[in-house]
């Protein structure tokens, strides 16, 4: 059996492994930071955390949407920490298994899009599974943890004014 959370990207449903998710919160607004990946929008404020937060409509090649009262901010478990992403709503937990399990053909599936784990069948709606760890490269990381490491230093400064 697998548990995905499924979200709204652009009209369409995604899914991440529940496994996967270390929370789901309210929109806030996401602060630019100096990162030099442009896949990442900034960092967003998560009790007391800073969280990079991926712009996935820009990895996934799908256009802006305006922030609505139904906007998330997604949280994901990486193996290099956490990583957030802002949704344009959540769908639930969907539970699948058997023929509704299908892995990501490997026809499409390549260093760019590397990211998909497999599509999950629920109804009619065919749902792309991501796998969180694979939407960022290494040096993408390494960018993030250098962003992270001057914010923390720009915090420890300012409180010792």
């Amino acid at each position: 059996m697998k548990e995905i959370v499924s979200f709204f990207l652009c009209g369409k449903l995604y899914g991440v492994d529940v496994s996967d998710v270390n929370g789901i919160e309210l929109y806030s607004d996401v602060v630019k930071t100096s990162c030099e990946t442009e896949n990442i929008l900034g960092t967003v404020d998560i009790r007391d955390e800073k969280i990079p937060v991926l712009d996935i409509k820009k990895r996934l090649i799908l256009p802006q949407t305006p922030v609505t009262m139904d906007t998330r901010i997604i949280v994901f478990r990486t193996k290099h920490g956490v990583l957030a992403c802002v949704a344009d709503g959540v769908f639930g937990i969907i539970q699948a298994d058997g023929n509704d399990v299908q892995d990501f053909p490997s026809l499409v599936k390549d260093k760019k899009l590397g990211y998909s784990d497999c599509v999950v069948k629920n109804g009619d709606d065919l749902i792309i599974v991501l796998d969180p760890d694979k939407m960022l490269a290494e040096t993408e990381w390494r960018m993030i943890d250098k962003m992270l490491k001057e914010l923390a230093e720009d915090s420890e400064g300012g409180q010792n004014d």
